[in-house]
Protein backbone atom coordinates (compact mmCIF):
# COMPACT_ATOMS: atom_id res chain seq x y z
CA UNK A 1 0.00 0.00 0.00
CA UNK A 2 1.12 3.33 -0.99
CA UNK A 3 1.30 6.15 1.42
CA UNK A 4 -0.51 9.37 0.15
CA UNK A 5 2.90 11.06 -0.20
CA UNK A 6 3.60 9.05 -2.89
CA UNK A 7 0.34 8.53 -4.53
CA UNK A 8 0.36 9.93 -8.14
CA UNK A 9 -2.61 11.47 -8.08
CA UNK A 10 -1.62 13.73 -4.91
CA UNK A 11 1.53 14.40 -6.77
CA UNK A 12 -0.75 15.68 -9.68
CA UNK A 13 -2.73 17.11 -7.25
CA UNK A 14 0.48 19.16 -5.64
CA UNK A 15 1.36 20.20 -8.93
CA UNK A 16 -2.06 21.61 -9.83
CA UNK A 17 -2.10 23.52 -7.30
CA UNK A 18 1.29 25.17 -7.45
CA UNK A 19 0.61 25.77 -11.13
CA UNK A 20 -2.63 27.82 -10.01
CA UNK A 21 -0.59 29.18 -7.20
CA UNK A 22 2.04 30.60 -9.38
CA UNK A 23 -0.36 32.31 -12.12
CA UNK A 24 1.36 36.04 -12.65
CA UNK A 25 -0.63 38.91 -11.10
CA UNK A 26 0.40 42.87 -11.62
CA UNK A 27 2.58 43.23 -14.50
CA UNK A 28 5.45 41.07 -14.43
CA UNK A 29 8.41 40.18 -17.42
CA UNK A 30 10.32 37.15 -18.66
CA UNK A 31 13.32 36.92 -21.13
CA UNK A 32 13.23 37.79 -24.44
CA UNK A 33 11.32 41.39 -23.28
CA UNK A 34 7.75 39.77 -22.84
CA UNK A 35 6.55 42.20 -20.52
CA UNK A 36 2.60 42.09 -19.38
CA UNK A 37 0.28 44.27 -17.28
CA UNK A 38 -3.02 43.77 -16.15
CA UNK A 39 -5.68 46.41 -16.91
CA UNK A 40 -9.76 46.80 -16.80
CA UNK A 41 -11.86 48.55 -18.94
CA UNK A 42 -15.46 50.00 -17.71
CA UNK A 43 -18.05 48.81 -19.27
CA UNK A 44 -21.53 49.14 -20.39
CA UNK A 45 -23.74 46.02 -21.90
CA UNK A 46 -25.80 47.90 -23.93
CA UNK A 47 -25.74 51.67 -25.38
CA UNK A 48 -28.73 52.21 -23.79
CA UNK A 49 -27.72 50.93 -20.13
CA UNK A 50 -25.74 53.34 -17.83
CA UNK A 51 -24.78 50.63 -15.28
CA UNK A 52 -21.09 50.16 -15.17
CA UNK A 53 -19.07 46.62 -15.14
CA UNK A 54 -15.67 46.00 -15.31
CA UNK A 55 -13.35 43.61 -17.60
CA UNK A 56 -10.09 42.43 -16.80
CA UNK A 57 -7.80 41.97 -19.38
CA UNK A 58 -4.11 41.05 -19.76
CA UNK A 59 -1.90 43.49 -22.28
CA UNK A 60 1.22 41.46 -23.60
CA UNK A 61 4.38 42.18 -25.75
CA UNK A 62 7.85 41.83 -26.01
CA UNK A 63 9.00 45.66 -26.33
CA UNK A 64 7.24 48.54 -27.11
CA UNK A 65 3.59 48.30 -28.76
CA UNK A 66 3.99 51.23 -30.43
CA UNK A 67 3.22 50.38 -34.51
CA UNK A 68 2.09 46.54 -33.25
CA UNK A 69 -1.24 45.33 -34.82
CA UNK A 70 -3.01 44.36 -31.12
CA UNK A 71 -5.00 41.16 -30.96
CA UNK A 72 -7.70 40.21 -28.48
CA UNK A 73 -8.79 36.88 -27.73
CA UNK A 74 -11.70 35.92 -26.32
CA UNK A 75 -11.97 32.50 -25.04
CA UNK A 76 -14.57 30.21 -25.20
CA UNK A 77 -17.70 28.71 -22.36
CA UNK A 78 -16.56 27.88 -19.38
CA UNK A 79 -12.96 29.09 -19.86
CA UNK A 80 -11.11 32.25 -18.94
CA UNK A 81 -8.59 34.55 -20.08
CA UNK A 82 -5.81 30.99 -18.96
CA UNK A 83 -6.95 29.50 -22.36
CA UNK A 84 -5.19 31.22 -24.22
CA UNK A 85 -1.81 31.44 -21.66
CA UNK A 86 -1.99 28.45 -20.34
CA UNK A 87 0.29 28.10 -17.25
CA UNK A 88 1.33 24.86 -18.32
CA UNK A 89 4.18 23.89 -20.03
CA UNK A 90 3.81 28.37 -21.80
CA UNK A 91 6.25 27.06 -24.72
CA UNK A 92 3.55 24.67 -26.12
CA UNK A 93 0.00 25.75 -24.82
CA UNK A 94 0.40 29.60 -24.50
CA UNK A 95 -0.75 31.16 -27.62
CA UNK A 96 -0.01 34.83 -26.05
CA UNK A 97 3.82 33.97 -26.02
CA UNK A 98 3.88 32.60 -29.34
CA UNK A 99 1.98 35.20 -31.02
CA UNK A 100 4.06 38.04 -29.51
CA UNK A 101 7.24 36.67 -29.96
CA UNK A 102 6.09 36.80 -34.05
CA UNK A 103 5.63 40.63 -33.35
CA UNK A 104 2.11 40.92 -32.35
CA UNK A 105 0.35 42.73 -28.63
CA UNK A 106 -2.13 40.95 -27.47
CA UNK A 107 -4.56 41.88 -25.03
CA UNK A 108 -6.31 38.48 -23.31
CA UNK A 109 -9.53 39.30 -21.27
CA UNK A 110 -11.52 37.32 -19.20
CA UNK A 111 -14.85 38.01 -20.80
CA UNK A 112 -18.00 40.00 -19.10
CA UNK A 113 -19.20 37.51 -16.12
CA UNK A 114 -15.90 35.74 -15.98
CA UNK A 115 -12.78 34.88 -14.12
CA UNK A 116 -11.67 38.73 -12.61
CA UNK A 117 -14.27 40.58 -14.64
CA UNK A 118 -17.45 41.71 -13.10
CA UNK A 119 -20.64 39.11 -12.76
CA UNK A 120 -23.58 41.11 -14.05
CA UNK A 121 -27.07 39.55 -13.65
CA UNK A 122 -26.80 35.87 -15.89
CA UNK A 123 -30.11 37.05 -18.25
CA UNK A 124 -28.21 40.34 -19.06
CA UNK A 125 -25.14 38.73 -20.20
CA UNK A 126 -26.04 37.38 -23.59
CA UNK A 127 -24.11 37.06 -26.91
CA UNK A 128 -24.86 40.95 -28.25
CA UNK A 129 -23.67 42.38 -24.58
CA UNK A 130 -20.74 40.94 -24.67
CA UNK A 131 -20.08 41.80 -28.70
CA UNK A 132 -21.04 45.51 -27.03
CA UNK A 133 -18.27 45.14 -24.36
CA UNK A 134 -15.56 44.05 -26.86
CA UNK A 135 -16.66 46.72 -29.22
CA UNK A 136 -16.07 49.24 -25.82
CA UNK A 137 -12.62 47.42 -25.50
CA UNK A 138 -11.56 47.95 -29.42
CA UNK A 139 -12.52 51.53 -29.02
CA UNK A 140 -10.28 52.25 -26.17
CA UNK A 141 -7.34 50.91 -27.42
CA UNK A 142 -7.42 52.76 -30.61
CA UNK A 143 -8.97 55.87 -28.81
CA UNK A 144 -5.14 57.16 -27.69
CA UNK A 145 -6.78 57.89 -23.71
CA UNK A 146 -5.33 54.30 -22.48
CA UNK A 147 -2.22 54.48 -20.71
CA UNK A 148 -0.40 51.70 -19.23
CA UNK A 149 2.85 52.20 -16.97
CA UNK A 150 4.54 49.52 -18.77
CA UNK A 151 3.97 50.29 -22.21
CA UNK A 152 2.59 53.62 -22.60
CA UNK A 153 0.03 55.64 -24.32
CA UNK A 154 -1.83 52.73 -26.47
CA UNK A 155 -3.41 53.98 -29.85
CA UNK A 156 -3.76 50.92 -31.95
CA UNK A 157 -4.29 51.29 -35.37
CA UNK A 158 -5.05 47.74 -36.14
CA UNK A 159 -6.89 45.53 -34.17
CA UNK A 160 -7.54 41.64 -34.64
CA UNK A 161 -9.99 39.45 -32.59
CA UNK A 162 -9.27 36.02 -31.80
CA UNK A 163 -11.67 33.58 -30.63
CA UNK A 164 -12.48 30.63 -29.36
CA UNK A 165 -15.67 28.54 -29.46
CA UNK A 166 -18.08 30.68 -28.07
CA UNK A 167 -15.85 33.36 -28.22
CA UNK A 168 -15.66 33.18 -31.68
CA UNK A 169 -19.43 33.14 -31.80
CA UNK A 170 -18.45 36.86 -30.04
CA UNK A 171 -15.87 37.70 -32.23
CA UNK A 172 -18.80 37.51 -35.37
CA UNK A 173 -20.87 39.42 -33.22
CA UNK A 174 -18.71 42.24 -32.79
CA UNK A 175 -17.47 42.59 -35.98
CA UNK A 176 -20.67 42.05 -37.63
CA UNK A 177 -22.23 44.66 -35.97
CA UNK A 178 -19.79 47.05 -35.32
CA UNK A 179 -17.07 46.68 -38.28
CA UNK A 180 -14.27 48.19 -36.74
CA UNK A 181 -11.87 45.10 -36.17
CA UNK A 182 -8.98 44.41 -39.52
CA UNK A 183 -8.90 40.88 -39.09
CA UNK A 184 -10.35 37.99 -37.41
CA UNK A 185 -9.10 34.02 -36.44
CA UNK A 186 -12.19 31.61 -35.24
CA UNK A 187 -11.15 28.54 -33.53
CA UNK A 188 -13.67 26.11 -32.46
CA UNK A 189 -16.52 27.00 -34.44
CA UNK A 190 -17.87 26.52 -38.20
CA UNK A 191 -21.34 26.69 -39.62
CA UNK A 192 -21.17 23.05 -39.18
CA UNK A 193 -23.10 22.52 -36.12
CA UNK A 194 -23.89 19.19 -35.07
CA UNK A 195 -25.78 16.78 -32.63
CA UNK A 196 -22.60 15.98 -30.82
CA UNK A 197 -22.80 19.73 -29.30
CA UNK A 198 -25.47 18.20 -27.18
CA UNK A 199 -23.22 16.34 -25.44
CA UNK A 200 -21.00 19.55 -24.31
CA UNK A 201 -24.54 21.06 -23.04
CA UNK A 202 -25.35 17.98 -21.33
CA UNK A 203 -22.12 18.11 -18.74
CA UNK A 204 -23.18 21.56 -18.00
CA UNK A 205 -25.45 22.37 -14.51
CA UNK A 206 -25.63 25.38 -11.77
CA UNK A 207 -22.09 26.87 -11.33
CA UNK A 208 -23.94 27.99 -7.65
CA UNK A 209 -23.66 23.91 -7.26
CA UNK A 210 -20.25 23.70 -8.10
CA UNK A 211 -17.64 24.28 -4.92
CA UNK A 212 -15.08 26.38 -7.17
CA UNK A 213 -18.30 29.00 -7.64
CA UNK A 214 -20.18 29.87 -4.27
CA UNK A 215 -22.19 32.75 -4.24
CA UNK A 216 -22.79 32.82 -8.31
CA UNK A 217 -25.74 33.57 -9.55
CA UNK A 218 -28.20 31.83 -10.60
CA UNK A 219 -28.39 31.54 -14.82
CA UNK A 220 -24.59 30.72 -14.82
CA UNK A 221 -23.80 27.20 -15.46
CA UNK A 222 -20.35 25.49 -15.21
CA UNK A 223 -19.25 21.96 -16.37
CA UNK A 224 -20.01 18.75 -14.06
CA UNK A 225 -16.84 17.86 -11.58
CA UNK A 226 -14.84 14.88 -13.79
CA UNK A 227 -16.33 16.18 -17.15
CA UNK A 228 -13.78 18.61 -18.84
CA UNK A 229 -12.48 15.96 -21.66
CA UNK A 230 -15.72 16.29 -23.70
CA UNK A 231 -13.61 19.44 -24.98
CA UNK A 232 -10.56 16.89 -26.02
CA UNK A 233 -9.83 14.19 -28.55
CA UNK A 234 -8.26 11.80 -25.58
CA UNK A 235 -5.42 10.56 -27.70
CA UNK A 236 -3.88 14.10 -28.19
CA UNK A 237 -4.27 15.52 -24.50
CA UNK A 238 -1.94 15.33 -21.87
CA UNK A 239 -3.48 14.38 -18.23
CA UNK A 240 -2.30 17.34 -16.42
CA UNK A 241 -3.64 19.72 -19.12
CA UNK A 242 -6.85 18.11 -18.43
CA UNK A 243 -6.50 18.59 -14.66
CA UNK A 244 -5.08 21.78 -14.90
CA UNK A 245 -8.24 22.52 -17.01
CA UNK A 246 -10.70 21.36 -14.01
CA UNK A 247 -9.22 23.39 -11.78
CA UNK A 248 -8.87 26.73 -13.44
CA UNK A 249 -12.72 26.12 -15.23
CA UNK A 250 -15.35 28.88 -15.67
CA UNK A 251 -18.74 29.68 -16.87
CA UNK A 252 -21.33 30.42 -19.01
CA UNK A 253 -24.46 32.22 -19.04
CA UNK A 254 -27.89 30.42 -20.15
CA UNK A 255 -28.48 33.28 -21.85
CA UNK A 256 -25.20 33.42 -24.37
CA UNK A 257 -26.21 29.86 -25.21
CA UNK A 258 -29.72 30.92 -26.07
CA UNK A 259 -28.63 33.84 -28.53
CA UNK A 260 -25.39 31.70 -30.15
CA UNK A 261 -27.00 30.21 -32.89
CA UNK A 262 -28.24 33.77 -34.25
CA UNK A 263 -24.51 35.49 -33.40
CA UNK A 264 -23.20 32.75 -35.70
CA UNK A 265 -25.27 33.47 -38.78
CA UNK A 266 -24.67 37.17 -38.29
CA UNK A 267 -21.56 36.12 -40.59
CA UNK A 268 -22.15 37.91 -44.08
CA UNK A 269 -22.00 41.13 -42.14
CA UNK A 270 -18.27 40.30 -41.81
CA UNK A 271 -16.13 42.36 -44.43
CA UNK A 272 -12.79 41.63 -42.89
CA UNK A 273 -10.20 38.65 -43.61
CA UNK A 274 -11.41 35.70 -41.65
CA UNK A 275 -9.61 32.47 -40.80
CA UNK A 276 -11.34 29.05 -39.00
CA UNK A 277 -9.79 26.79 -37.94
CA UNK A 278 -11.05 23.50 -35.77
CA UNK A 279 -9.53 20.59 -34.51
CA UNK A 280 -10.28 17.53 -36.95
CA UNK A 281 -11.93 15.39 -34.20
CA UNK A 282 -14.11 18.48 -33.72
CA UNK A 283 -17.50 16.54 -33.79
CA UNK A 284 -19.54 19.64 -32.63
CA UNK A 285 -18.81 21.72 -35.50
CA UNK A 286 -17.70 18.71 -37.95
CA UNK A 287 -19.07 16.00 -39.88
CA UNK A 288 -17.97 12.44 -39.42
CA UNK A 289 -15.73 10.40 -39.31
CA UNK A 290 -13.41 13.67 -39.11
CA UNK A 291 -13.44 17.55 -40.34
CA UNK A 292 -11.04 17.17 -43.21
CA UNK A 293 -12.83 13.25 -44.55
CA UNK A 294 -16.23 14.62 -44.68
CA UNK A 295 -15.35 18.07 -46.15
CA UNK A 296 -17.33 20.09 -43.52
CA UNK A 297 -15.57 23.04 -43.92
CA UNK A 298 -15.68 23.55 -47.85
CA UNK A 299 -18.90 25.40 -47.29
CA UNK A 300 -17.78 28.20 -45.00
CA UNK A 301 -17.38 30.62 -47.11
CA UNK A 302 -20.82 30.57 -48.36
CA UNK A 303 -21.26 32.13 -44.74
CA UNK A 304 -19.58 35.29 -45.05
CA UNK A 305 -19.17 38.49 -47.80
CA UNK A 306 -16.66 38.05 -50.39
CA UNK A 307 -14.70 40.47 -48.72
CA UNK A 308 -14.11 38.60 -45.71
CA UNK A 309 -11.96 36.12 -48.33
CA UNK A 310 -12.53 33.01 -45.53
CA UNK A 311 -9.55 30.69 -45.56
CA UNK A 312 -9.91 27.25 -43.55
CA UNK A 313 -7.91 24.92 -41.59
CA UNK A 314 -8.63 21.39 -39.95
CA UNK A 315 -6.20 20.29 -37.33
CA UNK A 316 -4.78 16.85 -38.10
CA UNK A 317 -5.24 14.46 -34.75
CA UNK A 318 -6.65 17.49 -32.74
CA UNK A 319 -10.25 17.98 -31.00
CA UNK A 320 -12.35 21.21 -29.68
CA UNK A 321 -10.18 22.50 -27.37
CA UNK A 322 -7.32 23.21 -30.34
CA UNK A 323 -4.63 25.06 -27.67
CA UNK A 324 -4.63 21.99 -25.15
CA UNK A 325 -3.88 19.49 -27.58
CA UNK A 326 -0.31 18.20 -28.38
CA UNK A 327 -0.84 20.20 -31.86
CA UNK A 328 -0.98 23.29 -30.46
CA UNK A 329 2.25 24.54 -31.80
CA UNK A 330 0.68 23.49 -35.08
CA UNK A 331 -2.42 25.21 -35.00
CA UNK A 332 -0.44 28.46 -33.68
CA UNK A 333 1.66 28.07 -37.01
CA UNK A 334 -1.00 28.14 -39.04
CA UNK A 335 -2.81 30.85 -37.46
CA UNK A 336 0.05 33.02 -37.22
CA UNK A 337 0.97 32.29 -40.96
CA UNK A 338 -2.59 33.71 -41.87
CA UNK A 339 -2.26 36.36 -39.38
CA UNK A 340 1.14 37.61 -41.23
CA UNK A 341 -0.26 37.83 -44.98
CA UNK A 342 -3.48 38.92 -44.33
CA UNK A 343 -3.61 41.19 -41.26
CA UNK A 344 0.58 41.54 -40.44
CA UNK A 345 2.35 42.55 -37.05
CA UNK A 346 3.21 46.04 -38.51
CA UNK A 347 0.26 48.61 -38.22
CA UNK A 348 2.19 51.21 -40.18
CA UNK A 349 2.62 49.13 -43.00
CA UNK A 350 0.12 47.75 -45.45
CA UNK A 351 -1.11 44.03 -45.36
CA UNK A 352 1.50 41.61 -47.41
CA UNK A 353 -1.51 40.01 -48.80
CA UNK A 354 -4.54 42.23 -48.71
CA UNK A 355 -7.69 40.80 -48.96
CA UNK A 356 -8.98 40.45 -52.27
CA UNK A 357 -12.04 39.08 -53.47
Amino acid sequence: MRSRSSSPVFALCLFVLAVALSLPSGAWGAEGGFRCEELSFDVNLSPGDPTVYSVFGVLCSRGAIERKTIQITLHGATYGHVYWDFPFQPETYSYVRRATAEGYAVLNVDRIGIGQSDRPPAAAVDIPANGYVVHQIVQALRGGDLVIPSFGRITAERVALVGHSLGSVISIQEAATYGDVDGMVLTGVSHTVTPVLNEIFAVLYPANLDPRFPGVPDGYLTTLPGTRDVFYYPPSRDPLVLAIDEETKETVTTAELDTAVPALFSSPGIHVPVFVIVGDYDLAFCGEPTCSASGSLAAEANFFAPDACVETAAIAGAGHDLNLHFQAPIAYDAVLEWMNRRVGSDSSAPAPSPCQP
